[in-house]
């Protein structure tokens, strides 16, 4: 439905590889009485589509059984999440009244039965669902009946048969209970060589000691799955204190939701965890997190996040929703009355969090991101820069040690200046200092002096600047990519959006507009505003050495070199300009 079908596949679906001659005509002969059978009853015409290889027959979903069923049990399923088991059975059982018998029985087409097989195993499955809800509402003695019908058509089913032992135990059946399960270790033993598995011995168990069979609900779970937090977290106090007062508020007015937004290597992750932890007390229902991989070309899968959490919370598989919305409405449904903290960690876009936001006000949502997050209705936008220099100070000291950095205070300043005084590179060569002892500080400022070796210095282990810019820069647009690693060339300079313009070779709209996605991801700096009212750009010192890496490996020569002399140009033009005014 909706989806274009081949002739071909039509022709194998009525014909099951024995085709005639006029297979072909006679499909269009079919499809001909098709369109005129809807048009006499009603329907619009266009309802059968032409295409180039076959057919398309478009529908809404309501009007298709199929589509009629998968909303329903989807419905059925959020109102089980709610806790409204009466619902949910209803919606199920109305969803599954509509199989009226074997589905498809009057075509024996292998491609159409393998269709109906599917169906036949969906509606097993939903009636399965809506049975144990039955059960732990009480209802067993009009279900013995159904229940011994199905395990009759399906008796190597363990899950059905758990069912009726529980059915009939509740009926105050119990030897009937136990011969269900002799019957079907019988039947499971001779067809398949194997012992009942788990489930079924363990109801077979609690039946022979005499406890109750009872099936219960079970209970939300508490999920606390915050990240270890960081020992040796250092300053950032004015940060944790706006994120503390942001979360905190009253949220009648909708979730409370703050995006902690910074550049690579700034340490937001390890700020959110730690703020995250500091907010326990105040989400008592749990905590859940999501490492979405905003940085990677293929970021996390939503829908493989949201099934996560919601086993997280208590729910197993058999009640989480196949398809997103489902999945994304019952999460909603279930995080509505509850007290939670959310933490969504490295965030590609607004659109990828929208799908992960709770669906009452008492929950709160912290992100983290390497872009604005602006575009997301109610987040706030918290900015992680880089630390001050007592801050800097502090973390590099923890790390190497106190006395190594009491001995040599000016080379401890020299390396700290060098990392930019980000969190990241500072971790970085400071556990590069702790696992060399005998290395001093002062030969490692000489290291990171030559531009030439300061990456390969600011690299141990999984802290590596290198590694994580190069996440950020692959998911840039190819053009913005390019004119990052041409501004680098400039080594340093600030720069107007006219200059972007003459080094990328593409017109000032444009320039700025690329210039806007960089800036938007931390990997540009705007610095001021020149006489002229002009906004003026540049490259952080150790960002722009990474994009001179790349610069020269991407580049020819030529390009690198028209680069240098268009600038050359700008700039004395600029300069002669300058000085004809002040004459």
């Amino acid at each position: 439905m909706n989806k274009p079908v081949s002739t071909d596949r039509l022709v194998e679906a009525v014909w099951n590889g024995r085709p005639p001659k006029t297979a072909a005509e006679q499909i269009q002969t079919c499809v001909w009485r098709l369109r005129r059978s809807f048009v006499r009853g009603g329907a619009k015409d266009g309802l059968i589509a032409t295409t180039m290889s076959g057919y398309a027959l478009h529908l809404p979903e309501d009007w298709v059984d199929t589509g009629v069923f998968d909303r329903q049990v989807s419905e059925a399923k959020v109102a089980r999440s709610n806790g409204d088991n009466t619902t949910a059975i209803s919606v199920f059982r109305e969803a599954l009244h509509l199989f009226r018998g074997p589905v498809l029985a009057e075509i024996d087409s292998a491609l159409v039965q393998a269709a109906a097989v599917m169906w036949a195993e969906r509606r097993l499955t939903v009636l399965e669902e809506c049975i144990e809800l039955e059960l732990a509402s009480g209802r067993t003695t009009e279900l013995v009946t159904e229940l011994t019908t199905l395990v009759h058509e399906n008796p190597l089913r363990e899950r059905l048969r758990c069912q009726l032992m529980l059915a009939l135990t509740g009926d105050g059946r119990r030897a009937e209970a136990l011969a269900t399960y002799r019957e079907g270790r019988s039947a499971m033993v001779a067809q398949l060589g194997l012992e009942p598995g788990p489930k079924l011995q363990e109801v077979q168990r609690t039946i022979l000691a005499g406890k109750s069979t009872a099936l219960v609900a079970a209970p939300p779970l508490q999920p606390a799955q915050l990240p270890a937090g960081v020992t040796d977290f250092v300053g950032r106090t004015s940060h944790v204190a706006e994120v503390l007062r942001l979360l905190s508020v009253d949220g009648r007015g909708g979730v409370r939701i703050c995006a902690l937004l910074g550049r690579c290597g700034a340490g937001k992750t390890a700020l959110a965890v730690h703020v995250a932890h500091r907010l326990r007390s105040r989400f008592p229902d749990g905590q859940l997190y999501a490492d979405l991989g905003g940085s990677y070309l293929l970021s996390a899968d939503l829908g493989e996040v949201l099934s996560g959490f919601l086993r997280a919370m208590g729910y197993s598989d058999s009640w989480i929703p196949v398809d997103l919305c489902g999945r994304a409405a019952m999460y909603r449904s279930v995080l509505a009355e509850r007290r939670m903290l959310i933490v969504l960690d490295d965030v590609a876009d607004a659109a990828q969090a929208q799908q992960l936001l709770p669906g009452g006000p008492d929950s709160a949502v912290l992100l983290t991101g390497h872009t604005t997050l602006t575009d997301l209705p109610g987040a706030t936008p918290v900015e992680v820069g880089v630390l001050s220099q007592d801050e800097a100070t502090d973390l590099f000291t923890r790390i190497v040690g106190a006395d190594r950095c009491h001995a040599e205070p000016g080379p401890r300043n020299q390396i700290i200046r060098a990392t930019g005084y980000l969190p990241l590179p500072i971790r970085s060569a400071a556990a590069r200092l702790a696992a060399r002892s005998y290395l001093s500080l002062a030969q490692f400022a000489d290291r990171l002096r030559d531009p030439e070796r300061r990456l390969d210095e600011l690299a141990h282990g999984g802290l590596d600047v290198r590694d994580s810019l190069a996440l950020t820069v692959r998911r840039l647009p190819d053009e913005a990519r390019s004119l990052w690693w041409k501004l680098s060339l400039l080594q340093g300079l600030d720069f107007p959006a006219e200059v972007a313009a003459i080094v990328g070779d593409v017109a000032p709209p444009l320039a700025e507009k690329l210039l806007d996605s960089l800036v938007d991801r931390r990997l540009v700096d705007v610095v001021g505003v020149d006489s002229t009212g002009m906004l003026r750009y540049r490259l952080d010192d150790l960002f722009g050495l990474y994009a001179r890496t790349r610069a020269h490996e991407e580049l020819p020569e030529p390009a690198r070199a028209r680069v240098l002399s268009r600038t050359a140009e700008y700039w004395a033009e600029s300069t002669a300009i300058q000085r004809d005014e002040r004459e």
